[in-house]
């Protein structure tokens, strides 16, 4: 049995897993992509990745594009570049 909430041969087929992608939201997922893109964007600031930070960075831009209603994540993660990993903490 799949417990995969994305697979798409199980999905069809496994009631688990379709009772359960039913369950979970665009707001769901866009507030995992949030937290997690912060996640991220601190461990790399640590390692001193010039260019992952940027990546990061254009994905943030590209989220917020895609979602103008919500608070900038591109703010989010500038602020975390000026006030350090605590502002993420604290946020």
């Amino acid at each position: 049995m799949s417990t995969n909430l994305f697979d798409a041969d199980a999905s069809t087929t496994d009631e688990l897993a379709a009772r359960r992608r039913a369950r979970v939201t665009l707001a769901d997922l866009d507030a995992a992509f949030r937290a997690e893109l912060i996640t991220d964007y601190v461990k790399v600031r640590r390692t001193g990745s010039w260019s992952d930070e940027l990546r990061m960075l254009a994905m943030a831009k590209r989220y917020d594009k895609a979602h103008p209603d919500e608070a900038p994540l591109f703010d989010e993660l500038h602020a975390v570049e000026m006030f350090g990993a605590q502002y993420s903490e604290a946020a």
